[in-house]
């Protein structure tokens, strides 16, 4: 069975998070040029990047002034001083950006799901959503959607081509940025989906470099690994572990090919990255198909919107 691969690399376009219609244009724009020209009937798996829907928390529906602010942090505090915070004592009980995720997640979520789920339905794709912070959500009849806890986490939800949610993945591994964020670590668990593609298995980002989640990912039988990424260094510049390398060639060489080689499960890797400026962050990345010790495909440029893809030969005996 032949499967088509498709890393969407994005750039961070602030009017497209103003609203949920601007956010549905832009998404399902960058599905369908996904898989333009595909054979129909096939199966597709569809990956947006890490953090390609964190600005919806930010910008949707909310004042000039939000988007106008000089730091994440800034924004944070000048949603919750205009009326977002009915109780301001809240914020001597729990830090600023944690109370911002809780307060926003019940907008943000409704948007999020729908337009991925119309995503995944127009592209009849598996399709990864790109990554946002804050809790987990849940609906029930008779609660409605609710908050399953306080903590915020960075992740993402995987569709079916039928437009469902399939597993709501955290990231396990945090940057300092993240710490510094308040945001926590999830726990191993929905990183391996069974779908009728086989089993899949998702990574955000960071977690897609340390062995040990890759081992799991592996050991659990996925024949494919999802890692979204938004790397917030030059892609030409010095590697912040160590100036005398430069940042984008350890991603390369140190990446999903490299992560591949010889394991018993994996065999391919789909490594979409975002690019732009969200506040003080600048993202840069080339997005990537990998095989075992090579590329299959990448992106030419580490700026900008990019549609990378291969089709592959899903492996004899993929559970």
């Amino acid at each position: 069975m032949d499967v088509h691969l498709v890393a969407v690399q994005a750039r961070v376009e602030p009017q497209a998070y103003r609203s949920a219609a601007a956010f549905r244009e832009r998404t399902l724009e960058l599905a369908h040029r996904a898989v333009a020209g595909l054979p129909p009937r096939e199966g597709r798996v569809v990956a947006f990047p890490e953090a390609y829907a964190l600005p919806l928390v930010f910008w949707l529906d909310t004042p000039d002034a939000v988007a106008a602010a000089p730091t994440a942090l800034a924004a944070g505090l000048r949603l919750l001083g205009r009326g977002l915070l009915d109780d301001p004592r809240a914020l001597l009980r729990r830090p600023a950006p944690d109370l911002l995720y809780l307060k926003r997640m019940p907008a943000v979520w409704p948007v999020y799901r729908e337009v991925f789920s119309e995503a995944a339905r127009a592209t009849e794709s598996y399709l990864v959503a790109g990554s946002l912070f804050g809790p987990l959500v849940d609906h029930e009849p008779a609660r409605g959607l609710h908050l399953q806890g306080p903590a915020a986490y960075n992740w993402l939800a995987l569709f079916s081509p039928e437009g469902r949610v399939l597993a709501r993945i955290p990231k396990l591994r945090l940057t300092p940025d993240e710490r510094k964020a308040f945001l926590s670590r999830g726990g191993f668990g929905p990183h391996v989906v069974h779908t009728r593609l086989g089993r899949l298995g998702v990574l955000i980002c960071l977690d897609a470099f340390h062995e040990a989640l890759v081992e799991r990912v592996d050991a659990a039988g996925a024949w494919l690994l999802v890692q979204p990424s938004a790397n917030a260094a030059a892609w030409n510049g010095p590697w912040s572990a160590d100036p005398a390398r430069i940042e984008g060639e350890v991603w390369l060489q140190e990446g999903l090919a490299k992560q591949l080689r010889g394991r018993e499960n994996l065999r391919y890797g789909l490594n979409p990255m975002l690019n732009g400026d969200l506040y003080d962050l600048h993202f840069e990345g080339r997005s990537n198909v990998a095989a075992a010790g090579r590329h299959l495909a990448l992106a030419d440029d580490p700026t900008g919107d990019a549609v990378v893809r291969a089709t592959v030969e899903r492996p004899a005996g993929a559970g």
